[in-house]
């Protein structure tokens, strides 16, 4: 039987093996295991902690031993970040246990010479931690919040110039904090509030949302084996994904085109606003998370939904006429989520990020086709980057003159108005408390 921490080494490993997602591995991982919950919810801290915080480990850890990463087994270099982790930033748990368990990782995995290796570089950590040579601010501001909030200098860079430097500091730092759990209660079969009596009557704390249909829930655990899900009396969705839909405003009767549904998340809460009437045309390139999107209405109730596998560069080759609204919810870097994706920073390139703003923009003027008279466009991304938003939204509007920007302050809740000075808005985690999103409404003119 493996303890939490052998699990965790085990979890992290296939996330270097594979480069696969923690999330998706964790799961699996917790799925089939026997630990109990509360070793469940280490395994959980000690994977994401370590992985979201693996550059400052790693810029750590190169202070106390000679060789070059490459030369340590991955495996190896795996149990240090793992313990260094347990050191630098949790408090109940005494070091000489993180060092033991080390060791003894070390010795299984290796032999009694890696042991010793792993416990004399933990003990000088242990001892110097509070004179760690972190990159003198005034000098190197960059590497300093590159190295001290564990983000890649590419994206701090990127930051600094779009918001300067003490608003990405305060970013990458909102970045390291587990984000918060939020519900969007399904109204066709319950309302907030009697979901949130149902949940504290359970023992669950609730707090309410700036959205009239989301809910704040706090050591919800696996949501999918709670009752209320399988009952579909939620959908897990963060309050800035659920503004999108309040963005595009649908109305009962109408027909909205989806060109990126899968998951569903967005498509489900359009036809949640539009009362199952009218119709949505819910487009995705992926034939299987279309299932998802299909699941996702089945559990929820959705009836107005018409899911069609296809391209939505080529919409011409699987949707006829013109539509009244178009959702262009576009494939993106992810910025906005880091938090939620410890280990997503380290996978991402600029390159990434200049490919999927060209796709961004292929993706808006193939919508724009489809945009009645009078019509409305909104395009939004999950992301914290002028490249792929603000720049796209510009771009489209230069080549479509059939198109304006649209204000969009009167579709937002009242602690956002004041954010609205440029018509658009950019959420951010550091100062919304919610995920980084980009949303713009374009209005096509008579």
């Amino acid at each position: 039987m493996k303890t939490a921490r052998e699990a965790a080494l085990e979890a992290i490993c296939r996330v270097h093996e594979t480069r696969s997602y923690a999330n998706l591995i964790l799961s699996r991982l917790l799925a089939e295991s026997d630990l109990s919950k509360r070793d469940r919810a280490l395994v959980t801290e000690l994977v994401y902690g370590t992985l979201r915080n693996e550059g400052t480990l790693d810029w750590i850890l190169s202070r106390f031993y000679p060789q070059k990463p490459s030369k340590i087994p991955e495996k190896a270099l795996d149990i240090l970040r793992l313990g260094c982790y347990q050191i630098l930033y949790l408090d109940k748990i005494p070091n000489h246990a993180v060092c033991n368990e080390a060791v003894e990782l070390a010795k299984k995995y290796f032999h009694p010479a890696m042991g010793g290796f792993v416990n004399a570089i933990l003990r000088r950590i242990i001892r110097e931690k509070e004179r760690l040579p972190w990159p003198d601010y005034q000098d190197d501001p960059i590497g300093y919040i590159s190295f001290k909030h564990s983000h890649p200098r590419w994206i701090v860079e990127m930051w600094v110039e779009d918001f300067g430097l003490e608003e990405t500091a305060l970013l990458c730092q909102a970045n390291n904090v587990r984000p918060r759990m939020v519900i969007r209660v399904n109204t066709f079969k319950i309302s907030p509030s009697n979901l949130a009596r149902r949940f504290e009557s359970e023992g669950l704390k609730i707090s309410p949302s700036w959205l009239p249909e989301a809910l704040i829930v706090e050591d919800m655990g696996n949501v999918t084996e709670l009752t209320e899900f399988k009952e579909g009396l939620f959908l897990l969705q963060d309050e800035s994904s659920i503004l999108v839909g309040h963005i595009v405003d649908p109305k009962p009767g109408e027909v909205i085109l989806d060109t990126c549904a899968a998951p569903g998340g967005k498509t489900t809460h359009l036809a949640q606003l539009m009362g199952n009437e009218g119709r949505i045309i819910a487009v995705d390139i992926h034939q299987s998370r279309l299932r998802l999107v299909k699941d996702n209405c089945s559990r929820l109730g959705i009836k107005n939904v018409q899911i069609i596998q296809g391209d939505s560069t080529r919409l011409g080759e699987v949707v006829e006429k013109p539509v009244d609204k178009v959702l262009v919810d576009a494939p993106c870097s992810g910025l906005g989520v880091l938090a939620r994706r410890p280990d997503a920073r380290w996978r991402k390139t600029p390159q990434q990020i200049d490919e999927l703003s060209i796709l961004q923009s292929r993706l808006l003027d193939s919508a724009s086709k489809f945009v009645k008279r009078k019509g409305v466009l909104v395009y939004s991304v999950c992301t914290i980057s002028k490249k792929e938003s603000e720049q796209v939204m510009k771009g489209f509007l230069k080549k479509h003159p059939e198109f304006s920007l649209e204000d969009i302050s009167s579709f937002l809740p009242p602690p956002l108005r004041a954010e609205m000075p440029l018509k658009f808005i950019q959420l951010l985690p550091h100062r919304h408390g919610t995920d980084g999103l980009f949303v713009c409404r374009f209005k096509k003119e008579g």
